[in-house]
């Protein structure tokens, strides 16, 4: 039988990423992948519309699709769009900032960049599983700091701390933290750029759902004082915007980082169709700048939720928790306290039709935990009445 030659560290690695691994079952509500429920302003849709094959009558609107993209416009709006909201005041300009196929792309590429064969990366656990999948297949090692699951899986910038040393080639911290979403203090993540920058390393802090948090939580605002921090951001998540695939990162010009980084893009690994209607998301967004994200009807929910599930276990002496999270982010991890470790949560959900994301696949997770994302505000009543019915025929403590 012919095999064909392929690099062990991605053939013998089995995926941890959860994306297209659903349970069977039909759904009654999807609380699966995070993407803002919020619907996005016509004006996207308008932009869509313009674009027209040029005729004798109309010159059209093609030149984005049908040229290579090319220009700084997307950059110099984003850096526009946070000096208006307070971050980067006096110094965020376009050559701050590196676009990438989603921000995934950027992280991906930072592990080309800073780990070779062998070279240890620091996180912690839980985490973003698409990214550790990552890690192993560059032939990298991945270790983590463990969060306690005794304290409600919070992350203590001691111990993160306490594992980091020179033998690692790159440090990476999640604000908000995927799947708790629950933020890290700026204080703390200064603290551990610094130990970094003692050795000449970087440290990534990556910001997906850090729409949901306020401006002045992001880490983008260290960057003066860290030239060895690089913050990567999405469209995915708050924008709503997770197919047009696009994202970005933010960092320093002193450190030489970006220059760097750019060697490793795919070359227009942004599509134009992308990079128009992300600029247009921009403008879209001004238009509530009193809640662009829709934060608070999310507050409203997490906190109805989070309510609710200490209500049925009261009533039905079950003990479904919630990891400790923020109100504001649409995100959090709810697990069963069950000596079974073969007890499968989202299987159980899904047994009433409740789709989400199992938390088997993160490093020091298992089956026993799940991820949820709210839904709109209008289908909180179904997912509260869906949740009900799973806390009451948990297994008996």
């Amino acid at each position: 039988m012919f095999q064909l030659e392929i690099n062990p560290n991605v053939r013998d690695y089995v995926s941890k990423d959860y994306a297209g691994s659903l349970p069977e079952g039909d759904v009654k509500l999807d609380c699966s992948l995070g993407v803002n429920t919020d619907l996005l302003g016509n004006c996207i849709f308008q932009r869509l519309h313009a674009f027209e094959q040029r005729t004798e009558a109309h010159g059209g609107n093609f030149a984005e699709i049908k040229y290579y993209p090319h220009g700084g416009t997307l950059k110099e709006a984003l850096a526009n769009w946070y000096r208006g909201n307070g971050v980067g005041e006096g110094w965020l300009t376009a050559d701050h900032i590196i676009l990438g196929n989603g921000s995934y792309d950027i992280l991906c590429n930072l592990n080309l960049l800073c780990l070779t064969r062998g070279k240890k990366v620091l996180g912690h656990a839980p985490q973003f599983t698409a990214y550790v999948d990552h890690v192993h297949c560059t032939g990298s090692v991945y270790e983590c700091c463990y969060l306690d699951r005794a304290d409600g899986y919070r992350f203590h910038v001691e111990d993160y701390l306490e594992k980091m040393s020179a033998e690692y080639g790159l440090f990476i911290v999640e604000n908000p933290i995927n799947p708790t979403g629950l933020p890290v203090r700026l204080e703390d993540i200064g603290r551990i750029a610094d130990r970094a920058a003692a050795w000449g390393k970087l440290l990534v802090v990556d910001e997906a759902y850090a729409e949901y948090l306020p401006f002045s939580a992001s880490a983008i605002n260290l960057i003066p004082r860290h030239p060895n921090l690089i913050v990567t951001r999405s469209f995915s998540k708050g924008w709503g915007m997770a197919g047009v695939r696009l994202g970005y990162g933010v960092s320093s010009t002193q450190s030489g980082l970006l220059p760097q980084l750019e060697k490793l893009v795919l070359p227009f690994n942004s599509n134009g169709i992308a990079r128009v209607l992300a600029q247009t998301a921009l403008e879209t967004k001004f238009e509530r700048p009193e809640d662009p994200f829709g934060i608070q009807p999310v507050i409203l929910s997490k906190q109805e939720l989070l309510a609710a599930i200490e209500t049925y276990n009261r009533r039905y002496g079950r003990r479904l928790r919630a990891a400790a999270t923020c109100e504001s982010t649409p995100i959090l991890m709810l697990y069963v306290e069950t000596e079974d470790p073969a007890f499968h949560l989202q299987r159980h959900l899904m047994g009433e039709g409740l789709l989400t994301v199992s938390c088997e696949s993160y490093v020091g997770l298992d089956s026993r935990a799940v991820r949820l994302m709210l839904p709109e505000r209008e289908q909180m009543p179904l997912l509260l009445e869906l949740l009900e019915r799973a806390v009451r025929t948990l297994p008996e403590n």
